[in-house]
C-alpha cells in the first residue's frame, strides 16, 4: 500500500510508533532504575558504601538524568569523604537538563564547600544567564554566597534579582538576610513588601517577627503602621492578624474593628470569631469582647446573645479582669425575665462579682434590691456574706452588720462571728461560729472547727489574742495577723504557745505565705519539740522542704524522724505516704 492511501490520522499514528521508544523498554528503564535505587538503599543502611556508590553509577550511566540516583549518589560519596566526585556527574545531568534549579544547587554548594569560589561565581553567573527573569538563580545563589562570601554579597545578589525580576521580589528573603544583619527596620520593611496583596505570607512574616531577639514590639508597630496605611483590604486585615498574634492589644482592636467594618456577611462572622479566638489566646481581653460582642450584636434571639456573652465572661474571668466580667454578666442578668430562677442566680453573681471592688454603698444597694425582687432567695446568705467580707474589708464594720441583719445562713453566721469579735464580744462570736458548723462545706468547716477548737483551750488573753488575729486574717491582712500570733505567743503560758503558733503557721499557709509559714513551724519544731502541735508542723515542713530539689533529703529525714519518735500521731499515716512518694521520687 502506498502512504498516498493512507489516511492522514493513521499516518501520524505510524509516525509515532517509528519515533517513540517501545513502551515495553520505557517500562524496563522505569523498572531498572528502581531495583537499582532499592539495591543502594540496601547496601547503604549496611554501610557498604562501595557497593551503593557500584549501582548508583551504573544507573546513572543508564540515566544520566536520574534526578534520584544523582542525589542518592551525593549522599554516599559524601559518607565516603569524597563529595567533590560528584561534580562530574552533576554536569552530565545539567547537560541533559539545564534548568534543574535542585542539581545547580547541589552544584553550588559543592563548589562552596570546597572552596572553588571562582567556578562558583562562574556557575551562577551561568544560571543567571540561563533564567533571567526567574527568582530561584537569585534566591538559591544567594543562599550559597551567604556561606561563602559573607551577608553583604548574598544581599547584593538579592538586589540584583529584584531588578531581574521586577516588582518586590525576593522581599521575603532581603528581609531575612537584614534581620540576620541586625538591620531590624529594613527587615520590617521588607517583611511589609512580602506579606503580598492578598496577605498570603500572613502566618510566615508573623513568625518572623515574634522570632526577634530583641525589640518585637517596637518592629511588630512599624509593620502594623504600614500595613494599616494600605489600600488593599487584605494587607490590612493581616496586619490585624499580626496584631492578634503579637499580642499587641490597641493595635489589634483598632485595627480588627477598620477590617470588621469592611466585611459583611459570612465572611464578617467568620473573621470575629478568629479575631475572638485569637484574642482569647493572647489574653486581649478588651480585644475579645469587643468581637464577642459584635458577633452577639448579630443575635437574632436573647438565647443567643447570652451565649456570646457568657464567651465574654469566660474570657475575662480567665484573665481576671472583673471590670469586662461585669459588664457582660451583667447583661446575661438582664437578659432574663423579671422574677426568673435564671435572673435570680445571674443577679446574685453580678453582686459577687461587684464584692470586690465597688464601693460601700453600691454594695449595700445591690443587695437591698437583690433582697426586695427575691425576698426569699437561697442565695442571699452567700451574697450577704460576700457583701459584709468586702464591707468588712474596707473597716465598715457598721455597714457589714446592717448588712447581715436579717439573714440567716451559715455563711452570714461566719461574717457575724467576725464582726462579734471585731467588737470585743469573743464569745458571742465563737457561738456564732458554732452556729455556722453544720452548714459550712467541709474545706471552710475544718477551719472554722479549728479555730473554735483552739478557743476552747486557751486562757482569756490568749482567747483575745486568737480572735484579734483571726479578724485580721478574715480582712485579707494574713502576714500581719501570723506575726501579731507569733509574737504574742511569748506572752502566753507554756501549754499555749505551741498551738498558738500552730494556728498563726496555718494562717500563712492558707494565705500562701510558705516561707513565713515554714519558719513558724520551724519554731515549732526547735523549742516544743514534745508538744502534739509538732506532728502536724513537721509534715507540713517535710512538704515545704520536698517542693525543692534539694529539699528532699532533709524531708525525708523530718518523716523519717515524725514516724520513728511519734508512731500513733494522727498525721504518721499521712507522713508514710509522703516519705514512700519522696523515696520513689528520689529513685
Amino acid at each position: 500500500m502506498s502512504c498516498r492511501g493512507l489516511w492522514p490520522g493513521s499516518i501520524a499514528l505510524l509516525m509515532l510508533m517509528l519515533c517513540s521508544p517501545p513502551v515495553s523498554a520505557q517500562n524496563r528503564r522505569g523498572t531498572d532504575e528502581a531495583r537499582l535505587l532499592r539495591a543502594a538503599a540496601a547496601h547503604e543502611s549496611r554501610g557498604d558504601f562501595d557497593a551503593a556508590e557500584v549501582a548508583l553509577r551504573e544507573l546513572l550511566e543508564a540515566d544520566p538524568s536520574s534526578s534520584g540516583g544523582l542525589f542518592a549518589l551525593e549522599r554516599v560519596l559524601r559518607a565516603k569523604g569524597e563529595t567533590e566526585q560528584i561534580l562530574p556527574v552533576v554536569d552530565a545531568f545539567l547537560a541533559r537538563d539545564a534548568t534543574s534549579s535542585g542539581v545547580r544547587y547541589l552544584k553550588l554548594r559543592v563548589l562552596a564547600e570546597f572552596d572553588l569560589l571562582d567556578a562558583l561565581e562562574h556557575e551562577a553567573e551561568l544560571w543567571f544567564d540561563l533564567e533571567q527573569a526567574s527568582e530561584v538563580p537569585y534566591r538559591e545563589v544567594a543562599r550559597v554566597y551567604e556561606r561563602a562570601f559573607g551577608s553583604e554579597r548574598a544581599l547584593r545578589v538579592l538586589r540584583r534579582g529584584r531588578e531581574a525580576a521586577g516588582g518586590d521580589a525576593l522581599a521575603l528573603e532581603i528581609g531575612d538576610l537584614l534581620a540576620a544583619m541586625d538591620d531590624r527596620d529594613g527587615a520590617v520593611d521588607e517583611w511589609a513588601l512580602a506579606i503580598g496583596d492578598d496577605g498570603a505570607q500572613t502566618t510566615a512574616i508573623a513568625r518572623r517577627v515574634q522570632g526577634l531577639t530583641h525589640g518585637r514590639d517596637d518592629a511588630g508597630r512599624r509593620l502594623l503602621r504600614t500595613l494599616a496605611r494600605s489600600d488593599l483590604l487584605p494587607r490590612r486585615r493581616a496586619g490585624a492578624r499580626i496584631a492578634l498574634d503579637l499580642g499587641l492589644g490597641a493595635e489589634a482592636l483598632d485595627l480588627s474593628k477598620e477590617v470588621a467594618s469592611n466585611l459583611n456577611g459570612r465572611a464578617r462572622e467568620m473573621f470575629l470569631n478568629d479575631v475572638a479566638r485569637r484574642a482569647r489566646d493572647q489574653d486581649l481581653v478588651q480585644t475579645a469582647s469587643w468581637a464577642l460582642s459584635e458577633l452577639g450584636g448579630d443575635a437574632s434571639t436573647p438565647a443567643q446573645r447570652r451565649q456570646f456573652d457568657q464567651r465574654i465572661l469566660d474570657v475575662a474571668l480567665a484573665a481576671a479582669d472583673t471590670s469586662a466580667a461585669l459588664t457582660a454578666q451583667r447583661r446575661i442578668a438582664a437578659s432574663f425575665s423579671a422574677g426568673s430562677v435564671d435572673r435570680r442566680r445571674a443577679t446574685a453573681q453580678v453582686i459577687r462579682l461587684e464584692g470586690v471592688g465597688a464601693e460601700p454603698g453600691r454594695l449595700r444597694q445591690l443587695l437591698g434590691d437583690f433582697r426586695d425582687e427575691f425576698p426569699n432567695a437561697p442565695e442571699l446568705d452567700d451574697l450577704a456574706a460576700t457583701v459584709a467580707a468586702g464591707l468588712l474589708a474596707r473597716s465598715d464594720a457598721a455597714g457589714a452588720a446592717a448588712v447581715l441583719e436579717g439573714i440567716e445562713g451559715p455563711r452570714s453566721s461566719v461574717e457575724r462571728a467576725y464582726l462579734l469579735f471585731d467588737a470585743g464580744e469573743v464569745e458571742e462570736g465563737r457561738q456564732a461560729l458554732l452556729f455556722a458548723l453544720p452548714g459550712l462545706e467541709p474545706s471552710d468547716a475544718t477551719e472554722v472547727i479549728q479555730l473554735v477548737g483552739l478557743m476552747g483551750r486557751l486562757s482569756t488573753k490568749g482567747v483575745q489574742l486568737l480572735a484579734t488575729a483571726g479578724v485580721q486574717a478574715h480582712r485579707g491582712q494574713s502576714s500581719q495577723a501570723a506575726a501579731m500570733l507569733s509574737e504574742g505567743a511569748e506572752s502566753l503560758g507554756q501549754d499555749e504557745r505551741p498551738p498558738v503558733l500552730a494556728e498563726a503557721a496555718r494562717i500563712a499557709q492558707r494565705a500562701d505565705l510558705l516561707s513565713e509559714a515554714a519558719l513558724i513551724r520551724e519554731r515549732i519544731l526547735s523549742e516544743f519539740p514534745d508538744s502534739p502541735e509538732v506532728g502536724e508542723a513537721a509534715l507540713a515542713l517535710a512538704r515545704y522542704r520536698a517542693a525543692s530539689r534539694d529539699g528532699v533529703d532533709a524531708a525525708i529525714a523530718l518523716l523519717e524522724d515524725l514516724i520513728i519518735s511519734r508512731p500513733n500521731a494522727a498525721v504518721v499515716p499521712d507522713a508514710r505516704v509522703e516519705l514512700e512518694r519522696l523515696r520513689g521520687r528520689g529513685g
